[in-house]
């Protein structure tokens, strides 16, 4: 394993394998270790305890044992320093190399919170990315793609955890392999993630 770290942070339960379990799934695979933190237990949306439950299996399944949750309340997630100082605290312990996060191009509330959140709490990172959920606007604009040929199966295996949240169609492996197709054929893969750069330093 390799001494590189990134950290992906999401509002919900399944947020994160949505927006970019595939990716994580192979950074894993490259010896990069994966923290993720979600700002809500879901309770909006099913029991929190298990949504919770389900978001830990599935993100074991992508190879990422570490997950933490907060207790802000779902769908109203404050825009305040008490939950800058929650996420900030995951990057001054861990010192993150990149962190992917919301984008706010996105008509979910909390979701948009999340990112402008995250530019004050990673405003130390050198990467920060921004995922993309079923709930983005005509907005979000990717300028950065990851292959994720080869995690595809993996992704869609984690998805299917999520018991609790299988009516929801952007759940189905219609839309994410749509998606994850979509976004492959747009720069010459079968499948990737699509993301907006919020920052990006390389040091050379």
């Amino acid at each position: 394993m390799n001494d590189k770290m990134a950290l992906a942070v999401g509002a919900h339960p399944d947020d994160i394998e949505l927006g970019c379990g595939g990716t994580l799934c192979k950074l894993v695979s490259n010896g990069i270790r994966v923290i993720s933190v979600y700002a809500t237990r879901g309770e909006k949306s099913g029991v929190a305890e298990i949504r919770m439950r389900e978001s830990r299996e599935a993100l074991s399944i992508l190879g990422v044992t570490e997950v933490y949750f907060g207790n802000f309340p779902d769908t109203d997630i404050p825009n305040s320093h008490v939950a800058i100082d929650f996420l900030e605290q995951f990057c001054l312990k861990n010192k993150p190399d990149i962190v992917f996060t919301h984008t706010t191009n996105d008509i979910h509330q909390d979701h948009r919170t999340i990112g402008m959140l995250s530019l004050s709490a990673f405003r130390s990172v050198p990467k920060l990315i921004a995922y993309e959920t079923p709930r983005v606007t005509p907005t979000f604009a990717p300028n950065y793609f990851i292959d994720i040929s080869d995690s595809i199966n993996l992704k869609w295996n984690a998805l299917k955890k999520h018991i609790s949240q299988k009516q929801k169609r952007y759940l189905t492996y219609e839309s994410m392999i749509n998606l994850a197709s979509f976004r492959g054929s747009q720069v010459g893969v079968r499948q990737a993630e699509a993301f907006e750069v919020l920052k990006y330093l390389d040091n050379f």
